[in-house]
C-alpha cells in the first residue's frame, strides 16, 4: 500500500492489511487525538503490525510519551524498539478497548461495515467495535497465511503481485 494520509480514510476496506509501515515517516501521529492511527487501525487485520521509523523517538521524548499513551489506549502492544524503529501489535481482543473506553481513554464508535473502498468518507475519531463480517476472513498460521491474499481487496478488484 502505497498512499497518503490525511482527512478522509484510504481507499481500502477495514482489515485489508497485515502491516503499515511507515518509513523515514514525518507524519504527526500524535495529533488530533491520534486520527490518524485510528485509521490505521480500521485499516490493520486482528494482529497487524505497525511500523515506524523516524527520528522522534530518540530527539523528541514528550511525542514518544504521547504516541505510547495514544497506542496503549488502543490496547496495541509495543514488540519492538531499536534506534528509531518501533513497532506494534493490534490486539485481537477487544477486551481491553471496552475497559479502556469505559475509563474514557479511548472513544469506542458504531461498526460500520465497509466491504467496498472508503473513497471520500471522512476519517472516524474511534476506534469501531469489530463485526462479524468485517473479520470473516481467517488466516492459517504464519508462515502459510504470508501466501493468502485478502478477500476485501480481491472484492473490491484489487489484484495480487509479487515483485
Amino acid at each position: 500500500m502505497t498512499a497518503a494520509i490525511a482527512t478522509k480514510q484510504l481507499p481500502y476496506p477495514s482489515s485489508s492489511f497485515e502491516m503499515v509501515h511507515c518509513s523515514r515517516c514525518c507524519v504527526d501521529w500524535h495529533e488530533n487525538d491520534g486520527i490518524l492511527l485510528k485509521e490505521v487501525n480500521r485499516l490493520l487485520r486482528d494482529n497487524g503490525y505497525l511500523s515506524i521509523q523516524l527520528h522522534v523517538f530518540i530527539d523528541y521524548p514528550l511525542i514518544w510519551d504521547k504516541l505510547v499513551n495514544l497506542t496503549s489506549a488502543m490496547c496495541w502492544k509495543l514488540i519492538a524498539r531499536e534506534v528509531q524503529t518501533a513497532i506494534w501489535v493490534k490486539p485481537e481482543n477487544e477486551s481491553c478497548l471496552a475497559r479502556n473506553a469505559e475509563m474514557k481513554q479511548i472513544n469506542i464508535c458504531d461498526t460500520v461495515v465497509d466491504m467496498k473502498p472508503s473513497w471520500k468518507t471522512p476519517q472516524r475519531n474511534c476506534i469501531p467495535r469489530r463485526s462479524a463480517q468485517t473479520n470473516s476472513q481467517k488466516l492459517p498460521p504464519r508462515p502459510e497465511h504470508l501466501s493468502v491474499y485478502s478477500e476485501h481487496l480481491r472484492k473490491i478488484g484489487a489484484r495480487m503481485c509479487f515483485l
